[in-house]
């Protein structure tokens, strides 16, 4: 069999490559991203996810360079922003501004000349004012120190006299890459997204990307003691610091909860805390249970991880 020509082994590579370029990382098919039937069926969240992974540009979701060598000049058609429309985000509206209410201009009275008694009255008045200014003499002039005010103390510093305040906290397994950490975890509903500290995001090497001026990243959080595991979109702050509890609570308080497999062994000693698991993971992390010993004491809710223990201890 005669060998094929240059040209056509050149021109079969050069096909290739193309196929290969257009090679959808989500279903392996070939068409763009924005394409791709499987990833638009997908919720914002987890679109921005399957970006993340799969090291798409953020900004024309393209995954031949990052999206900081973007050059694409379009924005979000929702709000203006540098992320693609497919990844907007729904954000809460704003309550609108209120107009302030500008006082009525009065037009002015015709001015009147005063009579010559009241200039002399006015001469006088002037007269008695600035003699009453006039500085004092040093020696008839008397220090007088007021005392500073004393502070006020918060309410929380109030309550903390009375009882020592938990919160839920688990350690947790996480992942970037081929490389494990384990750090601990807030177990908290009433925050919205997910969120990590950026210190430790850089100090875990987790890829970040921009979207509509905030930065995000994706990671894999897994259990200690289980087979459970979850991809996690966190909000990158650049300040998430959560210190809990502000005091070591005794060690028969920790006592108690020794029957149970605790998520974080350490809850009763200060730790600052750097990562936030939100209300978008909280229904599936936490599990039915929960446990009250006594009054007075935390108590322990089961989740994924082990028993949380929160809550107000009164025997600190």
């Amino acid at each position: 069999m005669a060998p094929r020509p240059r040209s056509a082994q050149t021109l079969d590579d050069r096909r290739s490559r193309g196929t290969r370029s257009y090679r959808c990382r989500v279903c392996r098919g070939i068409h763009p991203l924005r394409k791709c039937s499987r990833f638009l069926r997908l919720s914002t969240e987890k679109r921005l996810r399957a970006v993340l992974i799969n090291k798409y540009c953020a900004n024309c979701l393209a995954h031949q360079h990052s999206g900081g060598q973007c050059r694409s000049g379009d924005a979000c058609k929702k709000c203006g922003k540098d992320h693609h429309t497919l990844l907007h985000l729904h954000e809460m509206p704003r309550s609108p501004r209120r107009t302030p209410i500008q006082p009525r201009r009065q037009s002015p009275s015709p001015q009147r000349r005063p009579s010559p008694f009241e200039q002399r009255r006015a001469s006088t008045v002037r007269l008695s004012r600035s003699v009453s200014r006039s500085p004092s003499p040093p020696a008839r002039q008397a220090l007088v120190r007021r005392p500073a005010p004393a502070a006020t103390p918060s309410v929380a510093a109030l309550a903390q006299h009375q009882s020592l305040h938990i919160l839920p906290t688990a350690i947790v397994l996480l992942e970037s890459g081929t490389t494990t950490f384990e750090t601990a975890a807030l177990i908290d509903p009433c925050t919205p997204v997910s969120t990590i500290d950026s210190s430790l995001a850089t100090a875990f090497k987790l890829p970040t990307t921009t979207v509509g001026g905030e930065e995000v990243c994706s990671t894999t959080i897994r259990s200690r003691t289980g087979d459970f595991q979850i991809e996690v979109l966190l909000k990158i702050s650049p300040k998430l610091r959560i210190r809990t509890p502000i005091r070591a609570l005794t060690e028969d308080m920790r006592a108690q909860f020794n029957d149970i497999r605790l998520a974080d062994e350490q809850f009763h000693r200060p730790a600052t805390v750097s990562l936030v698991l939100g209300s978008d993971v909280y229904p599936d992390v936490i599990r039915p249970g929960f446990l009250n010993i006594r009054d007075g004491l935390p108590v322990a809710q089961s989740t994924v991880f082990g028993w949380v223990v929160s809550g107000a201890c009164r025997y600190a």
